[in-house]
């Protein structure tokens, strides 16, 4: 054998050796347990969001019973379920970490047992993209995992900036990010720089001291016949067995890891299967915005898949939209007690709604704050007089913002916001992603103000006033928050008969054809917002509509239409409303939108011809 082959061979051979190194080391902890039995009593915490007092609180809790007064185990056999997020808008994450890992020795040592999950805001910190979304990683959550020689280099940079009598101070504080409102400005100014050397430190020091640890947990797990995991299970992932979604998901983040570390070793094509899916385990939310008994056998399914009695879930943010915010079974239990979605907002975050769902010897129970809890730990806003259109658009532009937390959440990633002008608290939504076509993920803030100012140019009152504003120089659309209001689709589970049913079903028909205007989503009924006072429906969340299409929107049937919205569209100005979308929308939305009045117009007139006037135009 010559040279050349021999050496050919011996690359060869160092090459499949190195791809089976590699392999291995993209396949972290495929054996770890995610099914268990026999256990009697099971505790489950939603989302935390660096919130380490309120979780504390919540375990420490009588009927909880997990931790004593000086925080340590005294919940025997029971297994304790963080279902994930942990991480972001709030500044505790490794507070809440280290509790955890001392946790998980001490529920061993008697029997009991600790389980992380990862939610899909640890997969954005270990992958590294936490920091591109703003207000998601607070300044002391950012100093937490920097390593120490990052941290103390950025800090000699601050002191110099003090006096020496500040620097004294600052030195005698122990440069403490959590009580120095000056260093924490001064770090929260090299986070919002957004500088390749501080994301590098903040996410390898994140991954070298807790990443690690995180690849040895479940995305989802099993005990007896209840499944838990952080967002939710798909019919499509239910075929999947548990252990593949558990070793594929850390596969693919143990490739981010290395790929950080070193990216010329990982510089191949890669294609997730599970990062960053939004119907993936950790993103879907598709069990809490599906309708009750319509997707009842869907669920059926899902479980019957899985072999599973129910699933407990988080990541699905629930609001209080009216009265003490008070968490029970008919708050957090879905589909016949099938889908439990257990994240309240504990954070403080998002308003600090503590809760914990507990399975006890073949029972479901959940504790949640009572009366005499919500009186002393939430905040609650008084609902306001209701204000005429143009006067709200006054107060949004004008009003000072008091505070300043998570929205609903989602790709969009809305802020809420409580604003106060002479006395009065409102509270209100801000988008700011402005991500717009032909972009394969569109969605942006724009199209919340082009359909606004439709609605205004038609007349209808369906979209609560929108109008353009900036929070911290970051443009994006302010609008209005719809309390005391229900949900379409909550209303229809409940089965809550209107006060007016006709006036009502007109009102839903006429929504209709708005909503083929703007090539909006009829399925989703989230969206559809009943007023619990008046019954007046409202439609929000517009910022993926105004798809440039020409047809009718898919399950969004036209049979009415009110004499008013017809004879607005039959007057309809192309000129006036490309104008009007101008500032909102691309010429080719703008042609699709033209486009859709009319075959919407020729549809109502065709009707009328087949079934007359009378059956087809209301006033």
């Amino acid at each position: 054998m010559s040279i050349i082959r021999k050496g050919r061979y011996r690359l060869q051979f160092l090459f499949l050796f190195l791809s089976v190194v590699l392999l291995f080391r993209l396949s972290p902890a495929a054996d770890i347990p995610y099914v268990w039995t026999g256990v009697d009593r099971v505790v489950a915490v939603a989302d935390l969001h660096g919130d380490y007092e309120r979780f504390v609180f919540i375990l420490t809790q009588p009927k909880v019973g997990v931790l004593d007064e000086e925080l340590h185990w005294i919940a025997g056999k029971t297994h304790l379920v963080q279902l994930g997020d942990i991480m972001d808008r709030g500044p505790d994450a490794k507070d809440i970490f280290d509790l955890l890992i001392r946790l998980e020795k001490e529920a061993e040592a008697v029997g009991g047992m600790v389980h992380v999950l990862i939610g899909n805001h640890e997969e954005m910190n270990i992958t590294g993209i936490s920091l591109d979304y703003p207000g998601y990683v607070k300044a002391k959550q950012f100093v937490d995992f920097l390593p120490d020689s990052y941290r103390e280099s950025k800090e000699a940079e601050y002191l110099k900036t003090l006096s020496s009598q500040e620097r004294k101070k600052a030195k005698e504080n122990g440069l403490d990010v959590a009580t120095d409102e000056n260093l924490a400005s001064f770090w929260q100014k090299i986070i919002d720089r957004k500088d390749s050397e501080s994301r590098k430190a903040y996410v390898l020091g994140f991954n070298d001291a807790y990443g690690e640890w995180l690849l040895q947990k479940n995305v989802i797990i099993m005990i007896d016949d209840i499944i838990f995991v952080h967002g939710g299970v798909s019919e499509a992932f239910s075929k999947w067995p548990l252990r593949e979604i558990n070793t594929v998901m850390r596969t693919e983040l143990a490739f981010f890891q290395g790929r950080m570390r070193d990216p010329r070793q990982y510089r191949r094509p890669f294609n997730p299967k599970l990062v960053y899916n939004p119907d993936g385990p950790i993103w879907f939310r598709g069990l809490a915005s599906k309708g009750g008994e319509s997707a009842q056998p869907e669920v059926d399914r899902i479980l019957a898949n899985m072999g599973a009695r129910t699933m407990v879930i988080g990541h699905n943010f629930f609001s209080f939209p009216a009265g003490s915010p008070i968490v029970g079974k008919d708050q957090v239990a879905r589909f016949h007690e099938k889908v439990w979605m257990m994240d309240s907002g504990i954070s403080g975050s998002y308003g600090g709604v503590p809760s914990a769902f507990i399975y006890d010897r073949g029972e479901f129970k959940v504790w949640g704050e009572t009366e005499e809890v919500a009186a002393r730990t939430a905040v609650k806003i008084p609902p306001p007089k209701a204000l005429p259109n143009n006067e709200m658009e006054e107060f949004l532009r004008t009003a000072a913002v008091v505070g300043r937390g998570p929205g609903p959440g989602g790709r969009t990633d809305a802020w809420r916001l409580t604003l106060e002008a002479d006395g009065t608290l409102r509270s209100a939504l801000f988008k700011y992603i402005d991500r717009r076509r032909p972009d394969s993920l569109a969605d942006s803030y724009k199209y919340e103000l082009a359909a606004y100012a439709l609605d205004k140019y038609l007349v209808l009152g369906y979209v609560p006033p929108v109008v353009e504003y900036r929070v911290d120089q970051t443009p994006g659309a302010l609008q209005t928050f719809v309390a005391n209001s229900i949900s379409e689709e909550a209303r229809k589970e409940r089965r809550l008969v209107p006060r007016d049913p006709e006036a009502f079903e007109k009102s839903m028909t006429d929504l209709k054809v708005f909503q083929n205007l703007v090539y909006d989503d009829c399925q989703n009924e989230k969206d559809t917002l009943i007023d619990l006072g008046d019954w007046k429906i409202s439609r929000v969340d517009f910022s993926e509509a105004f798809a440039p299409k020409k047809d009718i929107v898919p399950y969004c049937d036209i049979r009415r239409c009110s004499r008013l919205l017809y004879k607005k569209l039959n007057g309809w100005d192309d000129k006036a409303v490309a104008g009007l979308m101008a500032p909102y929308l691309g010429e080719e939305e703008i042609r699709a939108l033209n486009s859709r009045r009319a075959l919407i117009l020729r549809y109502i007139q065709k009707l009328i011809e087949v079934a007359g006037e009378a059956n087809v135009l209301f006033d």
